[in-house]
C-alpha cells in the first residue's frame, strides 16, 4: 500500500516572502546613491564694496559621492553662484550670510559662513576752498576756509604764495604787499592726498581820500564848444590823479549845455566824451568811465563858474 504525503505549498510560500523582501531591501540599500558631505567652506571675512572675493568649498567624501553632483552658493544678497569655487563682489555695505549646498540623488549637505562688507578707504579730497574778502587791500586780513572729504585723521597744509604757511582746516593771513597770490591747500590722510588753489588779488593800501571823496572838479567850456581849455585840463588832472590812486573808484561824466547854445543835446554829449577821452589818455581804464549827455541845463547849479557854470561837464565819483 503506497502512502502519499501531501505538501502545503501555500505554507512554504508564506514563509519565503518575508525572506525575499528582506533580501531585496538589503540589496537595494547596498546599491543606493551616496550623498555628499560638505567638509568646509572658505570665504573672505571682510570685503570692500566693489571688491571681488573668492569662495571655495571642499567635499569630505568627494570620491565616494555619486554623480551628478550639484553645488550652489547663496550669497545672502539675493544672488547665487555654482561650482566648488566661485567669485563674488558686493555693492552695498553690511553683513551677509553665505550658504553653500552640495546635493545629488542620495541627499544634500550644506555649510554657512558670514562676510562683512565695508566701504573702501576714502583718500583726502579737497572739494572747495574760499578766501574772504577777495580782493583785499594790503594789510587787511583774509580768512581761508575749506571743505575736505576723506577718512580721518586729516592733515591740512596751507601755502599763501608769499613764503608763509599755516595748518588747520581754516586759516587767516595778511598780505603786506599788493599783487596776485596763489594760495594752495594740501589735504592728506593715510590713503591719499589732494591739492586745490585759489587766487587772491591784493590791492595796495588806499589813501583815506579814496573812501571819503564825494566830489570831483568840473570842466568848463567856451560857448558852443566841446574843446577842453587849459584850465579845464588842469582841473581834470587832479581828478585823474585821484582815480589813479584809488582803484576802488570809477567816474560818471555828465555833460551840459547852457540855454541858447546850438544843438544842446549833442553838445552836452560831446563835452562828456571830451572829458572821458582826457581820462583815458591819462591811464584811467575805460571800464571805469561812463558818460551821459544831459542836454540843456535847467535850474540853478552849485558850481562856482559864474555865467559859464552851465557850459560844463561834471565828474561824479562812483564806488
Amino acid at each position: 500500500m503506497t502512502t502519499t504525503t501531501s505538501v502545503n505549498t501555500r505554507q512554504y510560500s508564506s514563509l519565503w516572502l518575508p525572506v525575499l523582501l528582506l533580501f531585496g531591501g538589503l540589496l537595494l540599500a547596498g546599491c543606493g546613491a551616496t550623498a555628499p558631505v560638505v567638509n568646509s567652506i572658505s570665504t573672505p571675512d571682510t570685503l570692500e564694496t566693489g571688491e571681488s572675493g573668492n569662495f571655495e568649498a571642499t567635499i569630505e567624501n568627494s570620491e565616494d559621492a555619486d554623480e551628478p553632483l550639484t553645488y550652489t552658493w547663496d550669497y545672502g544678497d539675493g544672488s547665487t553662484g555654482s561650482g566648488l569655487m566661485a567669485s563674488k563682489s558686493y555693492n552695498s555695505t553690511g553683513q551677509y550670510t553665505i550658504l553653500f549646498s552640495a546635493s545629488n540623488e542620495g541627499g544634500a549637505d550644506s555649510s554657512r559662513s558670514t562676510v562683512t562688507v565695508v566701504r573702501p578707504p576714502q583718500p583726502a579730497q579737497v572739494t572747495s576752498i574760499n578766501a574772504n574778502p577777495n580782493p583785499v587791500d594790503a594789510g587787511n586780513q583774509v580768512r581761508f576756509t575749506s571743505n575736505v572729504q576723506g577718512d580721518s585723521p586729516l592733515e591740512y597744509s596751507w601755502s599763501f604764495g608769499d613764503g608763509s604757511s599755516a595748518s588747520g582746516s581754516s586759516a587767516s593771513h595778511t598780505f603786506e604787499s599788493a599783487g596776485q597770490y596763489t594760495v594752495r591747500l594740501e589735504a592728506s590722510n593715510n590713503v591719499g592726498s589732494d591739492t586745490r588753489s585759489v587766487t587772491v588779488r591784493v590791492n595796495r593800501a588806499l589813501p583815506e581820500i579814496c573812501t571819503t571823496v564825494s566830489e570831483f572838479n568840473s570842466a568848463f567850456f567856451g560857448r558852443n564848444s566841446s574843446t577842453l581849455t587849459d584850465e579845464g585840463e588842469k582841473s581834470l588832472q587832479e581828478n585823474a590823479d585821484l582815480l589813479s590812486q584809488c582803484p576802488n573808484l570809477s567816474v560818471r561824466i555828465e555833460g551840459y549845455a547852457a540855454p541858447g547854445e546850438r544843438n544842446a543835446q549833442s553838445l552836452s554829449e560831446d563835452r562828456a566824451q571830451a572829458v572821458a577821452d582826457y581820462y583815458s589818455n591819462n591811464d584811467v581804464e575805460s571800464s571805469r568811465i561812463t558818460t551821459s549827455g544831459e542836454g540843456e541845463v535847467s535850474g540853478v547849479t552849485s558850481k562856482k563858474g559864474g555865467t559859464r557854470e552851465y557850459r560844463r561837464a561834471d565828474s561824479i565819483p562812483q564806488r
